[in-house]
């Protein structure tokens, strides 16, 4: 019930309580840490981080930092439920800006992971699409948030294979493909993502001429790319008008 979660979202005890069963996941029954972990995943939206920055005392001493430790433990597990339970609580919670100065110091090692989850190796189909599927939309947030972010995702290592693999599968839910262009849109709007990006133009182009469904997205991020005067490499190449 929406009443019972604002409770339980502002009340510091409930919430050490769970996350220390999440932390301890390697020694804790594996339904207790999944049912812990669906009930952070539900109270997100209303979480904030800072609440473990009280001065009351407290026996579990859980900190912003060890609560974001413990959800970066469950994205690393070998339950692959939790992967994507993992990955929509990070995309959750980096909506509230109160919790980027807990989250933003580990954006190396989530961006990596969700990287990592777009490919995830599976014998079921439903759940490699899960994964892409909370990855994605964990990427999306993080890329809306600030430019430190865009920079640090389009310099990872096969972030933008994998994305363009997302679209061009396709993925079965139209909106995971349109998050992942977004995304692509989101990092090309950063000048020093553009010279990067460039070796993508072809990927990018064919897109544009063979998914109308993405064409739109596409054209502005091929006009961001090569149209742009600030980029003499693009400026000589720029062909992509609006």
């Amino acid at each position: 019930m929406p009443d019972n979660e604002v409770i339980m979202a502002q009340h510091r005890h409930c919430l050490e309580t769970v996350f220390q069963c999440i932390e301890d996941y390697l020694t804790e029954d594996e339904e207790l840490v999944t049912n812990a972990l669906e009930t952070i995943v539900n109270l997100a939206p209303l979480l904030d981080l800072g609440i473990f920055s009280s001065s009351k005392p407290s026996y579990i001493k859980i900190t912003g930092k060890r609560a974001v430790q413990a959800i970066m433990g469950m994205l690393g597990s070998v339950v692959k439920t939790w992967h994507c339970a993992a990955a929509e609580l990070l995309g959750r919670l980096i909506i509230n800006p109160d919790n980027e100065p807990f989250l933003l110091p580990f954006v190396p090692q989530i961006h990596k992971r969700l990287v990592d989850l777009m490919s995830l190796p599976s014998v079921d189909a439903q759940t490699a699409h899960g994964a892409q599927a909370a990855a994605v939309g964990a990427l999306y947030n993080l890329a809306e948030v600030n430019m430190d972010c865009r920079l640090k995702l389009a310099s990872e290592r096969w972030a933008i294979d994998r994305l363009l693999k997302v679209i061009k599968a396709p993925h079965p839910v139209p909106e995971v493909c349109r998050k992942a262009a977004m995304i692509l849109e989101s990092l090309v709007s950063e000048p020093q993502n553009r010279a990067l990006l460039l070796a993508y133009e072809n990927a990018f182009a064919e897109i544009l001429f063979t998914d109308a469904r993405y064409s739109d997205t596409f054209a502005r991020i091929l006009y961001e790319l090569t149209s742009r005067p600030n980029n003499k490499v693009a400026a000589a190449r720029g062909v992509w008008g609006m």
